[in-house]
């Protein structure tokens, strides 16, 4: 694994699929001007296409990165709910963007 191809994973799919995933309140319920802009994280990468698919174009076969297409498919597999607010389907959704930006960062960190 190239450092430049972990170090694009990290930050085109790490990073922008967390970016409101860090904002959300770990009490009480979501505010609802943040769920949109998690939907937009979640969903919507910035260079197009959804985020899996932008991890799907870059990431190598690799057993150490499974955790993390496991957990952008069940992202996605969330999306109806997570659109629709449901406080769980989006806090579910949170924590696995966090799991795939850490997993990302240390993915990108062992390879440099």
């Amino acid at each position: 694994m190239s450092d430049s191809v972990a170090a694009r994973l990290a930050h085109d799919v790490g990073k922008y699929v967390a970016r409101i995933a860090h904002n959300v309140p770990p009490d009480g319920p979501i505010p609802s001007g943040l769920v949109p802009l998690l939907a937009k994280d979640l969903y919507e990468h910035p260079g197009g296409g959804r985020p899996s698919a932008r991890f799907a174009e870059l990431a190598p076969d690799d057993p150490a990165l499974r955790p993390v297409r496991e957990a952008l498919a069940a992202i996605d597999a969330l999306e109806a709910d997570v659109r629709a607010a449901d406080d769980a389907a989006c806090r579910r959704a949170c924590a696995l963007a966090l799991e795939v930006e850490g997993a990302l960062r240390a993915y990108a960190a062992e390879a440099r």
